[in-house]
């Protein structure tokens, strides 16, 4: 009996000690990528090529339909770290990009819908992390950063935080997006955006 008694005891330690024991990373992140960011990813979705632009949508929930396209994207590469892929315009001087439509999104604030007023240049924000090496599809993750955007007329500037992530495809050379919109530094609620980002032309609606 005081073998038997130990061992249940000794089954019982063992089993609150494993319980103890914090969870696993692919447990608590189960959509978190275990290789290095995917240079193959931004070979189909960025070219060294001037006014190169992506085919990009939004997901209207007023209308529910998709945007036409939203001209204005120009990927580049990051100097600094060309695992990212960003949205600036080094085509036209004191310009920038619609990055997300931001331009329409926030037109009340900046006062106007013009590319070039607005401003907006975002050096990294699409990193690609494949499913597995050698994968063509995987995650894509947006930077959390402030986007800092110009008013019309010389009125200061403010700022937008953006997060959020999505998947991808090279093989459809297709990328879906959730962003995320911080608009705490203009007393916004703050709202999420559906986005789809292509190669080549969609025909959603």
């Amino acid at each position: 009996m005081k073998t038997l008694f130990a061992f249940l005891v000794s089954i019982t330690l063992f089993t609150a000690c494993k319980k103890e024991q914090p969870a696993a990373k692919e447990d608590l992140y189960p959509d978190l990528p275990l290789e290095a960011p995917s240079s193959s990813a931004i070979n189909t979705f960025y070219k060294n090529t001037s006014f190169y632009e992506l085919y990009v949508y939004r997901y209207d929930p007023s209308t529910e339909k998709w945007t036409n396209r939203i001209r204005g994207h120009y990927p580049t590469v990051s100097a600094d770290d060309p695992s990212y892929i960003g949205f600036t315009n080094p085509y036209v001087v004191d310009s920038g990009v619609s990055m997300f439509d931001m331009v329409r999104l926030y037109t009340t604030e900046i006062g106007g819908s013009n590319i070039k007023t607005a401003a907006i240049n975002a050096d990294k924000v699409l990193q690609f992390f494949p499913d597995y090496e050698g994968a063509k599809t995987g995650i894509v993750k947006i930077r959390t950063q402030d986007v800092v955007i110009t008013k019309v007329g010389g009125a200061g500037t403010f700022t937008i935080g953006i997060s959020g992530g999505g998947t991808y495809d090279e093989s459809t050379q297709l990328i879906d997006l959730k962003v995320t919109f911080d608009e705490t530094a203009i007393g916004g609620p703050g709202q999420t955006v559906l986005y789809k980002f292509s190669v080549t032309a969609l025909s959603l609606n």
